[in-house]
């Protein structure tokens, strides 16, 4: 979290669950990924994420496969070992970019964080989690901060 802006950070938590950050803004400022929302390469990613699942034979549906931070670093077959520190803008193992057939015609979500209790209140409801309404990969749904959008005007 105090590396340049765009590196990876990958830690462990529960001493077996690895989570992906990337730093950003400066120094202690990072972004943890919660959620991926799978859109190719879904066999490999369903491969990753069976060799951590203790059945075997399970069959993971497609917003399944990266829907919680752990989920998404088994999925990606990212760890600390190989994806700790890399430089996501000049990496050519792992990066980031932006997508321009995308169809950025979505609503953002946004709610406190979850998961961080023991931090204590004021941190624990910060409004700093961030997610697309309605996408299906999306590890816990606010339905409090969705509720805003229920009197919007249709786009």
């Amino acid at each position: 979290m105090y590396m340049q802006p765009g590196t990876a950070y990958v830690y462990m938590t529960y001493g077996m669950y690895h989570c992906f950050n990337i730093s950003s803004a400066g120094p202690g400022a990072a972004v943890l990924l919660r959620a991926i929302h799978p859109i190719e390469n879904i066999d490999i990613m369903t491969e990753f994420r069976g060799k951590n699942c203790k059945s075997k034979s399970k069959k993971f549906k497609i917003d399944e496969l990266g829907n919680g931070p752990s989920k998404l670093c088994m999925s990606m077959s990212i760890d600390k070992e190989t994806s700790n520190k890399l430089d996501l803008c000049t990496s050519d193992t792992l990066w980031i970019e932006e997508d321009l057939d995308y169809d950025n015609d979505f609503k953002t979500v946004i709610s406190s964080r979850i998961g961080i209790d023991s931090v204590g209140e004021e941190w624990a409801k910060k409004p700093l989690r961030f997610y697309i309404l309605g996408d299906s990969s999306v590890s816990k749904r606010d339905k409090q901060a969705e509720n805003q959008f229920l009197d919007l005007p249709k786009s």
